[in-house]
């Protein structure tokens, strides 16, 4: 079942303070109603009740905290073992390197190398013991390159009866990492090996270092880590045993008994439950054998960790037995005294309950009593002021004091309803401030809800009929309903706001600029149900924006209806169009003039509607952006795009795609994070795409497009003007926006062969781009002619049906496999 987000609509915040008023009176009256009928136990009733509750309280209060103590004193030794055994880990490391440079220091000795050459057996005999003296060292040998013991302290034969190393693997780990350590049984009985070589440059010999792992060493650990230490060894012949422990012996033939398995048979691992419930453990494999192997055992007792808790019990008994008394010894006296107060409480609730909030609750004595009525009225006050709010929170906005959106749309459509009996008009104007985001951003939000409020008193100011409605719909969106009021009179008020906004207004001594875009409709002319008008008011408004007219009364060439009656039903068309993958995506190859290769494409949509059968991008696209729905379309095709180039480049197919973004989408800052996520999504690189956008969305806010154009820039998109030479963006704007080409719109291409004009213009342009540094594309081109011309102007991409027309993915990759570069420059595809 999907999750539900809780409203923060004025209306669903009042519905809910509604149904907690109404819990509360109900919660109220329960209470009292229960208090009265205990009044009416005789006192020894009472009593037992109580008693019985209460030790039934404390009776589960103290199991559950018997098992929080446990749980809480397993999980405290779990962390204790597991930081130990980081520390244990540490310490071992930090000796290893210790012994290893101790090792070092003999193998590098002068004397022991001078020995090795001239096979001074006994002169070796000698600086091993000498340095094994000095470092506390229980075995120490010099190993030969053929892997046979040279010398050792123990040695009792000649160096012509030297044995094999009985750790070969040892000096081979050495060789590959420059010193090797391990943890081994000599003699059934456990030491850390250390092997590093004699360089003389290169490695002559192999000096090995034994030291004991004894009980002073587990008592180190054990001081260092907190816990128990233990080294047990394992041989096959004879099964565990333990070489060193900081337990007491008890313990150690526990664990010893724990870990113990037949002689014969593998090695067990160390569970961590190996010791039952007194006790939690980490066990370490420290060396590994065919037939022997060294492990350490870090424990700490359960036992003892639970014990620190005993007097905590002692305490909660003792104050549990406490308040048993106390409390048998005061209930008769509080059953005696809270009858009659009570009832009349419960009656106060009760009328509470039924809404009657004009008398308060009965008078009380000065006790705890005459506290709870005094509550109790307060309480009722507060419900009458909340309730009263509660009707205000529906209706109106909370911030400038204006209608909201539901009192706006209830009061429309009682305007309507008595317009179309009377045959009167009814004017809507919606109201939508510039640049307010950038207050926000900038100033901060407490300045741009001063703004607000400004604004809502300046339209208070400007509407002076009682009829009129100025309300506030959200965030900087404001609308005004004009009941009785004509075309003309709604364009003459809208008129008095945009000059009412002229006027500065100075926050925290800043003055900010009050401007707005008003988008105007008239019942019945522009529509004949509320929310068609606001729909169309909607579309001046944005037409008002997009051209800076201030305001723009409502006409049907602002959207697709001029062409056809029906097209009202294309915005939910548009978005069931997305969910239902009715669109396909086309790709048209763009030519590399210079390399006479395809390097890119250009992704194109199109509409494949079931019942009205192909639309025309020209037709459904502009609608799209007044309407809104070009985001959904273009995170369409983006997520086909991405997906598809991705694919091309799996396939090893070296294909950029070129991605046409509109006004609306440069709008929204959420564009760069949804492109990242499709990126991520798809395994796809931001390099691979060239992001095309429009003079006119540059022109419409160049601020927020110039950020969001900057973000995807810096994500690593590249980005091109697209259409360029019909739009009226300045070269200032132009050279701030980081794009990488000029696309020259098709109008000055199709027909330059024949029009000087368009020539000039497209000669220009290629030079003033190469001047830019940029790039330029060529629309457009359907004639070998305009090819020879723009590649003779130095134009860098050509696109049009001359190269290829758009063709869907499944189409394309043949065309490109097949026909190639080359059929494309001499063959027009139809």
């Amino acid at each position: 079942m999907a999750a539900h987000l809780p409203c923060s609509s004025p209306s669903c915040i009042a519905q809910r303070l509604a149904h907690l008023l109404c819990a509360a009176r109900k919660a109220v009256r329960g209470l009292f109603a229960g208090r009265v009928s205990m009044t009416r136990f005789v006192a020894h009733q009472v009593i037992v009740f109580v008693a019985l509750l209460l030790v039934a309280i404390q009776l589960v209060t103290l199991l559950a905290l018997n098992w929080a103590v446990s749980e809480n004193a397993r999980e405290s030794v779990r962390k204790e073992v597991d930081i130990g055994r980081r520390i244990f880990v540490r310490v071992m490391e930090d000796r290893t390197q210790q012994l290893t440079t101790a090792a070092s220091v003999l193998a590098s000795d002068f004397g022991l190398r001078q020995a090795l050459m001239s096979s001074d057996h006994a002169t070796i005999v000698s600086a091993l013991n000498n340095h094994g003296a000095r470092i506390g060292a229980a075995k120490m040998m010099l190993i030969g390159l053929d892997r046979r013991v040279i010398g050792e302290t123990t040695a009792q034969g000649s160096v012509a009866e030297r044995q094999l190393f009985p750790f070969p693997h040892l000096v081979a780990d050495a060789e590959r990492r420059g010193a090797a350590s391990t943890i081994a049984l000599i003699g059934d009985v456990p030491f850390q090996l250390v092997v590093v070589p004699v360089l003389a440059p290169v490695p002559v010999a192999w000096v090995m270092v034994a030291f004991s792992v004894d009980n002073k060493l587990a008592q180190d650990l054990g001081l260092l880590t907190g816990l128990d230490v233990s080294f047990a060894t394992w041989a096959r012949e004879r099964g565990w045993s333990v070489a060193a422990t900081t337990l007491p012996s008890q313990a150690s033939s526990a664990l010893l008994e724990a870990l113990g398995r037949p002689a014969g048979t593998a090695a067990p691992p160390i569970a961590p439950d190996l010791l039952g419930a007194e006790f939690l453990l980490s066990g370490s494999v420290l060396g590994r054998e065919a037939d022997a192997a060294v492990v350490a055992v870090l424990q700490r007792s359960l036992r003892d960790a639970i014990a620190r808790f005993d007097g905590l019990r002692v305490v909660l008994i003792a104050l549990a037995a406490f308040s048993l008394c106390a409390t048998v010894a005061g209930s008769l006296l509080i059953a005696r005294s809270i009858s009659r107060p009570v009832s009349a409480l419960a009656e106060f609730a009760r009328r509470m309950e039924r809404g009657e909030y004009d008398q308060g609750p009965p008078a009380t004595r000065s006790d705890e009593l005459g506290e709870l009525a005094a509550s109790f009225n307060r309480m009722r006050l507060a419900i009458a002021a909340r309730e009263q709010q509660i009707k205000s929170m529906a209706l109106q906005d909370a911030l400038t004091g204006l209608p909201n959106r539901a009192l706006f749309n209830e009061r429309l459509q009682q305007a309507i309803g008595l317009a179309r009996r009377l045959g009167q008009p009814v004017s809507v104007l919606l109201i939508d401030l510039n640049r307010f985001k950038e207050v926000n951003d900038t100033l901060g939000h407490h300045v741009g809800d001063r703004l607000l409020c400004e604004v809502a008193e300046r339209l208070r100011t400007v509407l002076v009929r009682a009829s009129d409605t100025p309300a506030r719909l959200g965030g900087d969106e404001f609308a005004v309903l004009l009941p009785t009021a004509s075309e003309a009179m709604a364009e003459a008020t809208a008129r008095r706001i945009l000059q009412a906004f002229e006027a500065p207004v100075v926050v925290e001594g800043r003055q900010l600029d009050v401007g707005g875009s008003i988008g105007i409709a008239t019942f019945p002319e522009h529509g004949d149900d509320p929310v068609v008008l606001m729909s169309r008011a909607d579309a001046a408004m944005y037409v008002a924006k997009r051209k800076r007219m201030g305001c723009a009364v409502y006409d049907v060439g602002f959207d697709a209806e001029a062409i056809n009656q029906g097209r009202l039903s294309l915005t939910g068309e548009l978005r069931q169009a997305v969910e239902e993958n009715q669109f396909v995506l086309y790709y048209q190859p763009r030519l590399d003039l210079a390399g006479e290769a395809i390097t890119g494409v250009e992704a194109l949509v199109r509409w494949q509607h079931p019942v009205r059968g192909f639309v025309p991008p020209d037709q459904f696209i502009p609608f799209a952006e007044q309407t809104g729905s070009i985001r959904e379309i273009t995170q369409w095709v983006t997520d086909r795009a991405f997906e598809q180039c991705a694919r091309w480049r799996s396939a090893g197919l070296a294909i950029d795609v070129s991605i046409n973004l509109s006004a609306r989408d440069l709008l929204g800052r959420e564009l760069p994070q949804r492109f990242g996520e499709l990126l991520a999504r798809h395994g796809a690189a931001p390099q691979w795409f060239l992001l095309e956008i429009t003079e006119s969305a540059i022109v419409d806010d160049p601020v927020r497009a110039l950020e969001t154009v900057t973000r995807l820039h810096e994500m690593g998109f590249r980005m091109s003007i697209d259409d360029f030479g019909t739009g009226y963006s300045s070269l200032s704007q132009l050279k701030r926006l980081p794009v990488a080409e000029l696309k020259i719109d098709k109008s000055f291409v199709m027909d330059m062969a024949s029009d000087p004009d368009d020539m000039t213009i497209v000669r220009s342009v290629i030079d003033l781009a190469h001047n830019m540094g940029l790039s330029v594309v060529a629309e457009g081109v359907e004639t070998e002619e305009v090819r020879g011309l723009l590649y003779k102007m130095g134009c860098d991409y050509l696109q049009g049906y001359h190269i290829c027309k758009p063709l869907p993915a499944e189409s394309l990759e043949p065309w490109l496999a097949g026909a190639g570069v080359q059929r494309s420059m001499t063959t027009k595809e139809t």
